[in-house]
Protein backbone atom coordinates (compact mmCIF):
# COMPACT_ATOMS: atom_id res chain seq x y z
CA UNK A 1 0.00 0.00 0.00
CA UNK A 2 1.12 3.62 -0.57
CA UNK A 3 0.90 5.37 2.75
CA UNK A 4 0.02 8.95 2.93
CA UNK A 5 0.92 10.98 5.68
CA UNK A 6 -1.96 11.16 7.42
CA UNK A 7 -3.28 8.62 9.47
CA UNK A 8 -7.15 9.00 8.70
CA UNK A 9 -6.40 9.21 5.06
CA UNK A 10 -4.31 5.59 5.51
CA UNK A 11 -7.15 4.05 7.37
CA UNK A 12 -9.46 4.96 4.31
CA UNK A 13 -6.78 3.27 2.25
CA UNK A 14 -7.15 0.11 3.98
CA UNK A 15 -11.33 0.16 4.06
CA UNK A 16 -10.82 0.46 0.02
CA UNK A 17 -8.13 -2.05 -0.24
CA UNK A 18 -10.32 -4.39 2.09
CA UNK A 19 -13.55 -3.44 0.04
CA UNK A 20 -11.41 -4.45 -3.12
CA UNK A 21 -10.00 -7.49 -2.03
CA UNK A 22 -13.14 -8.81 -0.25
CA UNK A 23 -15.13 -8.28 -3.64
CA UNK A 24 -12.94 -9.86 -6.11
CA UNK A 25 -12.00 -12.89 -3.54
CA UNK A 26 -14.92 -13.28 -0.88
CA UNK A 27 -13.63 -16.58 0.66
CA UNK A 28 -10.45 -14.28 1.99
CA UNK A 29 -9.41 -15.31 5.56
CA UNK A 30 -6.91 -13.56 6.13
CA UNK A 31 -5.39 -9.88 4.68
CA UNK A 32 -1.98 -8.44 5.90
CA UNK A 33 -1.03 -5.09 5.78
CA UNK A 34 3.08 -3.83 6.46
CA UNK A 35 4.73 -2.04 9.18
CA UNK A 36 3.75 0.90 10.43
CA UNK A 37 0.89 0.96 7.80
CA UNK A 38 -0.62 3.82 9.17
CA UNK A 39 1.96 6.45 8.77
CA UNK A 40 4.96 7.00 6.83
CA UNK A 41 8.14 5.40 8.01
CA UNK A 42 11.21 7.76 8.64
CA UNK A 43 11.69 7.25 12.62
CA UNK A 44 15.08 8.53 12.21
CA UNK A 45 14.46 11.39 10.91
CA UNK A 46 11.01 12.64 11.63
CA UNK A 47 10.96 11.43 15.30
CA UNK A 48 8.24 14.17 16.62
CA UNK A 49 6.08 12.76 13.60
CA UNK A 50 5.92 9.19 14.99
CA UNK A 51 5.30 10.33 18.27
CA UNK A 52 2.37 12.30 17.05
CA UNK A 53 0.69 9.64 14.83
CA UNK A 54 1.48 6.85 17.60
CA UNK A 55 -1.69 5.58 19.31
CA UNK A 56 -2.49 3.40 22.28
CA UNK A 57 -3.87 0.07 22.27
CA UNK A 58 -6.80 0.20 21.46
CA UNK A 59 -7.17 3.50 20.10
CA UNK A 60 -8.88 5.17 16.72
CA UNK A 61 -7.29 2.60 14.34
CA UNK A 62 -8.50 -0.45 16.62
CA UNK A 63 -11.62 0.79 16.49
CA UNK A 64 -11.96 1.23 12.99
CA UNK A 65 -9.90 -1.71 11.59
CA UNK A 66 -11.60 -3.87 14.09
CA UNK A 67 -15.32 -2.81 12.79
CA UNK A 68 -13.74 -3.85 8.94
CA UNK A 69 -12.65 -7.33 10.06
CA UNK A 70 -15.93 -7.51 11.85
CA UNK A 71 -17.54 -6.37 8.56
CA UNK A 72 -15.64 -8.99 6.15
CA UNK A 73 -15.75 -11.60 8.77
CA UNK A 74 -11.59 -11.92 8.40
CA UNK A 75 -8.36 -12.25 10.59
CA UNK A 76 -7.18 -8.51 9.88
CA UNK A 77 -2.91 -7.79 10.41
CA UNK A 78 -1.53 -3.90 10.17
CA UNK A 79 1.16 -2.34 11.71
CA UNK A 80 1.43 0.91 13.92
CA UNK A 81 2.96 2.64 15.92
CA UNK A 82 2.00 2.07 19.54
CA UNK A 83 2.84 4.68 22.11
CA UNK A 84 1.92 3.46 26.08
CA UNK A 85 2.44 5.28 28.87
CA UNK A 86 4.73 7.42 26.95
CA UNK A 87 7.05 4.21 25.49
CA UNK A 88 7.11 3.74 22.08
CA UNK A 89 6.44 0.40 20.11
CA UNK A 90 6.37 -0.80 16.46
CA UNK A 91 3.66 -2.65 16.96
CA UNK A 92 1.90 -5.59 14.63
CA UNK A 93 -1.66 -6.36 15.14
CA UNK A 94 -3.96 -9.29 14.20
CA UNK A 95 -7.48 -9.03 14.98
CA UNK A 96 -9.76 -11.60 14.31
CA UNK A 97 -13.06 -11.99 12.23
CA UNK A 98 -15.35 -10.75 15.68
CA UNK A 99 -13.10 -7.59 15.74
CA UNK A 100 -11.26 -8.37 19.03
CA UNK A 101 -7.58 -8.27 19.39
CA UNK A 102 -6.28 -11.81 18.71
CA UNK A 103 -2.44 -11.09 19.19
CA UNK A 104 0.58 -8.05 19.67
CA UNK A 105 3.73 -8.28 18.01
CA UNK A 106 5.70 -5.76 19.30
CA UNK A 107 9.23 -5.42 17.56
CA UNK A 108 12.12 -6.81 19.27
CA UNK A 109 15.61 -6.32 16.95
CA UNK A 110 15.15 -2.65 16.30
CA UNK A 111 16.74 -0.90 13.80
CA UNK A 112 18.88 1.76 14.97
CA UNK A 113 17.08 4.50 13.37
CA UNK A 114 14.02 3.08 15.46
CA UNK A 115 16.32 3.22 18.49
CA UNK A 116 16.80 7.14 17.66
CA UNK A 117 13.46 7.76 18.08
CA UNK A 118 13.00 6.60 21.20
CA UNK A 119 11.34 2.86 20.52
CA UNK A 120 11.32 0.29 22.77
CA UNK A 121 11.95 -3.58 21.74
CA UNK A 122 9.08 -5.92 22.50
CA UNK A 123 9.63 -8.99 24.97
CA UNK A 124 9.65 -11.67 22.26
CA UNK A 125 11.30 -12.31 19.17
CA UNK A 126 8.43 -14.11 17.85
CA UNK A 127 4.60 -13.92 18.45
CA UNK A 128 2.94 -17.22 18.11
CA UNK A 129 -0.62 -18.05 17.91
CA UNK A 130 -3.54 -19.63 15.99
CA UNK A 131 -5.32 -18.88 13.24
CA UNK A 132 -8.03 -21.13 12.68
CA UNK A 133 -5.67 -24.16 13.48
CA UNK A 134 -3.10 -22.95 11.90
CA UNK A 135 -0.34 -22.34 13.80
CA UNK A 136 1.23 -18.82 13.42
CA UNK A 137 4.48 -16.80 13.93
CA UNK A 138 4.48 -13.05 13.60
CA UNK A 139 7.53 -10.94 13.34
CA UNK A 140 8.42 -7.56 11.90
CA UNK A 141 10.85 -6.58 9.51
CA UNK A 142 14.31 -6.47 11.14
CA UNK A 143 13.05 -9.10 13.64
CA UNK A 144 13.81 -11.66 10.56
CA UNK A 145 17.81 -11.40 10.59
CA UNK A 146 18.36 -11.94 14.08
CA UNK A 147 19.79 -15.20 15.32
CA UNK A 148 17.72 -15.55 18.14
CA UNK A 149 14.24 -14.84 16.02
CA UNK A 150 15.86 -17.74 13.29
CA UNK A 151 15.93 -19.93 16.38
CA UNK A 152 12.67 -19.65 17.63
CA UNK A 153 11.05 -19.59 14.36
CA UNK A 154 12.60 -23.17 13.49
CA UNK A 155 11.86 -24.78 17.07
CA UNK A 156 8.21 -23.66 17.17
CA UNK A 157 7.96 -25.95 13.90
CA UNK A 158 5.38 -23.21 13.03
CA UNK A 159 2.82 -23.78 10.10
CA UNK A 160 2.77 -20.28 8.86
CA UNK A 161 4.68 -17.70 9.10
CA UNK A 162 3.88 -13.40 8.57
CA UNK A 163 6.85 -11.26 8.03
CA UNK A 164 5.20 -7.18 7.92
CA UNK A 165 7.96 -5.07 6.11
CA UNK A 166 9.09 -1.41 6.15
CA UNK A 167 11.70 -2.41 3.58
CA UNK A 168 13.32 -0.40 0.50
CA UNK A 169 14.52 -3.23 -1.40
CA UNK A 170 15.06 -7.06 -1.65
CA UNK A 171 17.63 -7.41 -4.62
CA UNK A 172 16.51 -10.43 -6.61
CA UNK A 173 14.84 -10.85 -3.59
CA UNK A 174 17.54 -12.68 -1.68
CA UNK A 175 16.06 -12.57 2.30
CA UNK A 176 12.71 -13.85 0.43
CA UNK A 177 14.44 -16.50 -1.03
CA UNK A 178 16.70 -17.06 1.97
CA UNK A 179 13.50 -16.97 4.15
CA UNK A 180 11.23 -19.75 1.97
CA UNK A 181 14.28 -22.23 2.06
CA UNK A 182 14.55 -21.88 6.18
CA UNK A 183 11.32 -22.98 7.83
CA UNK A 184 9.54 -25.35 6.51
CA UNK A 185 6.63 -23.06 6.97
CA UNK A 186 3.96 -20.90 4.55
CA UNK A 187 5.48 -17.38 4.60
CA UNK A 188 3.64 -14.43 4.20
CA UNK A 189 5.20 -10.76 3.78
CA UNK A 190 3.55 -7.70 3.26
CA UNK A 191 5.18 -4.04 2.60
CA UNK A 192 4.69 -0.73 1.85
CA UNK A 193 4.98 1.21 -1.61
CA UNK A 194 5.71 5.12 -3.11
CA UNK A 195 8.25 7.49 -2.09
CA UNK A 196 7.70 8.85 1.33
CA UNK A 197 9.43 12.72 1.69
CA UNK A 198 12.14 11.35 -0.26
CA UNK A 199 12.45 7.81 1.12
CA UNK A 200 11.28 5.27 -1.74
CA UNK A 201 9.95 1.95 -1.38
CA UNK A 202 9.56 -0.52 -4.05
CA UNK A 203 6.84 -2.13 -2.43
CA UNK A 204 9.17 -6.17 -2.61
CA UNK A 205 6.40 -8.81 -0.89
CA UNK A 206 5.71 -12.61 -1.50
CA UNK A 207 3.80 -15.70 -0.58
CA UNK A 208 6.61 -19.06 0.02
CA UNK A 209 5.60 -22.56 0.41
CA UNK A 210 7.04 -24.95 2.84
CA UNK A 211 9.34 -26.41 -0.16
CA UNK A 212 11.15 -23.26 -0.29
CA UNK A 213 9.02 -22.02 -4.04
CA UNK A 214 8.07 -18.46 -4.11
CA UNK A 215 4.83 -18.62 -4.95
CA UNK A 216 3.84 -15.05 -5.53
CA UNK A 217 5.74 -12.40 -6.15
CA UNK A 218 5.36 -8.35 -6.50
CA UNK A 219 7.24 -4.76 -6.41
CA UNK A 220 7.28 -1.56 -7.98
CA UNK A 221 3.52 -0.91 -7.70
CA UNK A 222 0.83 -0.15 -5.67
CA UNK A 223 -1.01 -3.80 -5.32
CA UNK A 224 -1.93 -6.99 -3.47
CA UNK A 225 -1.00 -10.49 -3.76
CA UNK A 226 -3.46 -13.33 -2.99
CA UNK A 227 -2.68 -16.98 -2.75
CA UNK A 228 -4.69 -19.82 -1.40
CA UNK A 229 -2.83 -21.40 1.08
CA UNK A 230 -2.69 -25.23 1.58
CA UNK A 231 -2.10 -27.09 5.35
CA UNK A 232 -1.61 -31.14 5.56
CA UNK A 233 -1.09 -33.16 8.72
CA UNK A 234 2.47 -33.21 10.03
CA UNK A 235 4.92 -35.75 8.02
CA UNK A 236 6.78 -38.37 9.49
CA UNK A 237 9.58 -37.50 10.98
CA UNK A 238 11.55 -39.04 8.23
CA UNK A 239 10.15 -37.81 4.97
CA UNK A 240 10.41 -34.51 6.65
CA UNK A 241 14.51 -35.27 7.38
CA UNK A 242 14.77 -35.92 3.56
CA UNK A 243 12.85 -32.72 2.28
CA UNK A 244 15.04 -30.62 4.54
CA UNK A 245 17.77 -31.65 3.28
CA UNK A 246 16.51 -30.79 -0.04
CA UNK A 247 15.31 -27.21 0.28
CA UNK A 248 18.67 -26.60 2.96
CA UNK A 249 21.33 -27.81 0.96
CA UNK A 250 20.64 -25.06 -2.02
CA UNK A 251 20.12 -22.87 0.98
CA UNK A 252 23.28 -23.31 2.08
CA UNK A 253 25.01 -22.81 -1.46
CA UNK A 254 22.67 -19.24 -1.74
CA UNK A 255 24.20 -18.17 1.37
CA UNK A 256 27.79 -19.03 0.74
CA UNK A 257 27.59 -17.42 -3.00
CA UNK A 258 26.22 -14.22 -1.31
CA UNK A 259 28.09 -14.33 2.16
CA UNK A 260 28.98 -10.05 2.25
CA UNK A 261 24.99 -9.74 1.79
CA UNK A 262 24.12 -11.77 4.58
CA UNK A 263 26.56 -10.39 6.97
CA UNK A 264 25.27 -6.93 5.66
CA UNK A 265 21.83 -8.33 7.62
CA UNK A 266 23.10 -9.06 11.15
Amino acid sequence: MSCDRDPDNNRYKIANFLNTITQAHPDVDLVIFGEMIIGWYNPGGMPDYHRHISEPIPGDTIRTLSNLAMKYEIYLSFGMSEINGGILHSAQILLNSQGNIHAIHRKWNLKHNEKEANYQPGQVPVTTTDIKGVKTGIVICSDAASPRTMWELMKNHLDLIIISLADDRDDDLFMARFNACMYNAWIVTANRYGDENGCFWNGHMVVSDPCGDLRVKGQDREQYIIYKLGFTDRQPWLKRAIRNVCIKTPLVIHVLKNWKRVKSYL
